[in-house]
């Protein structure tokens, strides 16, 4: 009867699963002489790519915000000094790449006006012609 129980359990597993480094600890354990030193280059490598990589992300980063706030500083000075304007302006980032679109139209606010005399003037037409 023993070993019928004995059967039900399984052979050789573990209390807690093994996790994605205990594996690559595992193998970095068991590799000879040769294949470390292989390894270790190609993980050197690839940390030197990775810092590349970040300090061009930073750069960009960094001459992105820079360019945005002369972007700012523009359309503030447009802002004081002409009525019409629009600027459109595209910023690589360290995660892609930003459009911005600023527009000022007093031409906008002009059909407005326009449109609201127009609504006037018929209006006082109609009560005009009633009359």
């Amino acid at each position: 009867m023993a070993d019928e129980n004995d059967d039900l359990v399984p052979q050789k597993q573990s209390l807690f699963p093994m996790t994605a480094d205990d594996i690559v600890d595992n193998a970095l354990q068991n590799l000879d002489e040769q294949q470390a030193r292989e390894v270790t280059k190609r993980a050197a490598d690839e940390v030197v790519k990775i810092a590349v990589e970040k300090r061009k992300a930073e750069y960009r980063s960094d001459r992105a915000q820079e360019e945005m706030r002369n972007l700012i500083d523009n359309a503030n000075l447009l802002d004081k000094r002409v009525d019409d304007y629009k600027i459109n302006s595209t910023f690589e980032t360290a995660t892609g790449t930003t459009s911005v679109e600023i527009k000022k139209s007093k031409s906008n606010r002009l059909i407005l006006v326009v449109a609201l005399a127009l609504g006037l003037l018929l209006v006082l037409i109609l009560l005009l012609t009633r009359l």
